[in-house]
C-alpha cells in the first residue's frame, strides 16, 4: 500500500510540475524546483538531525521507502532529475514530455513490475512486465512531441532497465535530455 500511495503521488507530482510549467513557463520552473531543492535539502539535514517538523516529519515516515540511504532520498533525486530536464532542454513541450515519461512511466515501472514474473536477462532486478509498462505509460507524451514519443519513451525504457547503480529518478532526465539534444 505505501508503495502504491508513493507512486501515486509521483505521478501526481509530475503531472502537477507539467500544469505549472505549461502556464508559468520553464524560467519560473526552473525557480520553484530550485527552491524545492534547497528546502527540501534544509529539511533531509534537520531531519538527519533528529530535528522533527511535524507535517514532514510524517510525509517523510509515510513516503520513503524503508531502505532508502537518507530521509527524502528519493524525492530529492526527483526534483534534482526534473531540474535537469528544464535547464538542459530549451522546448517547453520537450520538457514537459520528459516529466510525463519520469512521472507516468517511471511510476507504472515500478507499479506493475513489482508483481511480475518475468526477469530481464541482462537485469534480473527488473521484470518485462514493468519495462513493458514504463514503454506504455510513457507514450502519452505524445501529447506534448507527436511522433517523437515512441524512440523517446524506447530510449528511455532501455535506459530505466539497465543495471545502473544511479537512481532512476537522475538517469530518466538525462536520458531524455540526450534524446531531445540528439533531434
Amino acid at each position: 500500500m505505501r508503495e502504491t500511495s508513493r507512486q501515486i503521488f509521483h505521478a501526481g507530482l509530475g503531472i502537477a510540475l507539467i500544469i505549472f510549467l505549461l502556464y508559468f513557463g520553464r524560467i519560473y520552473t526552473v525557480y520553484i524546483l530550485s527552491g524545492a531543492l534547497f528546502f527540501g535539502f534544509l529539511l533531509i539535514n534537520l531531519s538527519t538531525r533528529g530535528i522533527k517538523i511535524p507535517l514532514i516529519s510524517h510525509l517523510l515516515t509515510f513516503f520513503e521507502r524503508k531502505n532508502a540511504r537518507l530521509p527524502g532520498y528519493g524525492s530529492a533525486w526527483y526534483v534534482v532529475g526534473l531540474l535537469i530536464c528544464c535547464l538542459l532542454i530549451p522546448n517547453t513541450a520537450q520538457i514537459a514530455a520528459a516529466i510525463l515519461v519520469l512521472a507516468l512511466g517511471d511510476a507504472a515501472a515500478t507499479l506493475l513490475g513489482a508483481k511480475g514474473k518475468l526477469p530481464l536477462p541482462y537485469n534480473s532486478k527488473k521484470s518485462l512486465e514493468g519495462t513493458t509498462a514504463f514503454f506504455l505509460f510513457s507514450l502519452p507524451s505524445f501529447i506534448f512531441i507527436g511522433w517523437y514519443a515512441i524512440p523517446l519513451a524506447l530510449f528511455a525504457t532501455l535506459v530505466e532497465s539497465l543495471p545502473w547503480s544511479i537512481d532512476d529518478n537522475l538517469t530518466i532526465p538525462i536520458a531524455c535530455s540526450i534524446f531531445f539534444y540528439l533531434i
